[in-house]
């Protein structure tokens, strides 16, 4: 058989803005890595190129609120993260997982309500999704 070289894809981007909108993907505007540009700065949303298997991570500030986030495949939440604030601290919650993804399966980060948007970011403290390609199907 010949040889298939293995495609890379892999993005890791950040934000710096506190309270992101609920109902709709987490907009990681600073792009850290994202060569093949299958992640969207816009949208935030990443767009499978390459069908295999996935490693998506994320890492977030809670303050002044509870807050929830999941991970989405498609419309379809796969992992739920919840940090319960306590008034005088800044909380850190962090998730990750492996998708098996289809061509242009969706991935992305969503707060699913408003109840629980505590999501903090600033300059300095900054709220981040990465994910890349393991192995290609």
């Amino acid at each position: 058989g010949g040889t298939r070289l293995s495609s890379l894809t892999a993005f890791s981007a950040s934000t710096t803005t506190p309270y992101p909108p609920s109902g709709e993907p987490i907009k990681f505007e600073h792009v850290v890595y994202n060569a093949e540009n299958h992640y969207d700065p816009e949208t935030g949303v990443f767009t499978c190129q390459v069908p295999g298997v996935y490693y998506f991570s994320y890492n977030m500030h809670v303050n002044g609120a509870n807050a929830l986030v999941a991970l989405f495949r498609n419309s379809d939440p796969v992992m739920f993260t919840y940090d319960e604030y306590n008034k005088g601290f800044l909380d850190q919650m962090s998730g990750s997982a492996v998708l098996q993804l289809n061509e242009q399966d969706t991935v992305y980060m969503k707060i699913p309500d408003d109840d629980a948007n505590g999501i903090f970011a600033a300059d300095n403290v900054h709220c981040s999704f990465s994910g890349f390609l393991i192995a290609s199907t």
